[in-house]
C-alpha cells in the first residue's frame, strides 16, 4: 500500500515557463515553501494513502483515450486570495477536458474504494504552500490575466506514487496510459 494520486503534467517547456515565471514575479513573496519543478503536475484525482498500485493501474486502463489540449495562466489561492495557504497557476484553456478525464477517473476507481472529492474540481497547477494563511490578494490581482507557457497537449495520464521526505515529496510515475494524439 502507498501514497498515490492521478495526475497529468505539462511538457518540460511548459514547466519551464512556470519556473520563469515565478523567479521575477512571485519570488518576493515571503514565508512560502516553493514546489520543485519535478513536483508540478495537474492532479485529478488524490487517492490516499493506502493505494493497491497494482489494481488501481489495471483500472486506469479502461481510461478513454481522447487527448486534449490545456493552456496555463492566471494566478490565484486556495482557500482564498485573502487567507491563502496554496499559491496555483490555473488553467486558461481545456478545463472542460480536464474535468471530464478527472470524472473518468473517478469513474473507474470509485468501485475500487478511491472516491473522488465532493467538492468542485478545479485543476492548477501548484506553485508553492504558506505554512501560515498569508494575504496574497495584490499578487493575485497583479497576474491575473498572464498567460504561463504555450498551449499543450495532454497524452498521458499517470498514476504517481507520492513519498514524502525530510526534502520534500518525491512522486514516481507507477503506469502511464497513454491517449490518443488529438485531432
Amino acid at each position: 500500500m502507498a501514497r498515490a494520486f492521478v495526475a497529468v503534467s505539462p511538457p518540460a517547456a511548459v514547466l519551464d515557463a512556470a519556473e520563469a515565471f515565478v523567479a521575477p514575479e512571485l519570488a518576493s513573496i515571503s514565508g512560502v515553501q516553493w514546489t520543485r519543478r519535478e513536483q508540478r503536475h495537474l492532479t485529478l484525482q488524490f487517492l490516499g494513502n493506502r493505494v493497491d498500485l497494482d489494481l488501481v493501474g489495471s483500472a486506469m486502463q479502461a481510461l478513454p483515450r481522447r487527448a486534449g489540449a490545456v493552456a496555463l495562466g492566471s494566478v490565484g489561492a486556495f482557500p482564498s486570495a485573502r487567507r491563502a495557504r496554496v499559491l496555483w497557476i490555473g488553467v486558461t484553456e481545456g478545463a472542460d477536458f480536464l474535468m471530464t478525464l478527472a470524472i473518468s477517473v473517478g469513474a473507474l476507481l470509485a468501485p475500487l474504494g478511491y472516491e473522488p472529492e465532493v467538492r468542485d474540481y478545479h485543476p492548477h497547477l501548484t506553485l508553492a504552500r504558506f505554512k501560515a494563511p498569508r494575504d496574497v490578494r495584490a499578487e493575485v490581482e497583479a497576474h491575473a490575466s498572464i498567460a504561463v507557457g504555450n498551449r499543450f497537449d495532454i497524452v498521458e495520464v499517470v498514476l504517481y506514487e507520492s513519498v514524502t521526505r525530510k526534502t520534500g515529496a518525491v512522486y514516481t510515475p507507477h503506469t502511464i496510459v497513454r491517449l490518443d494524439e488529438p485531432d
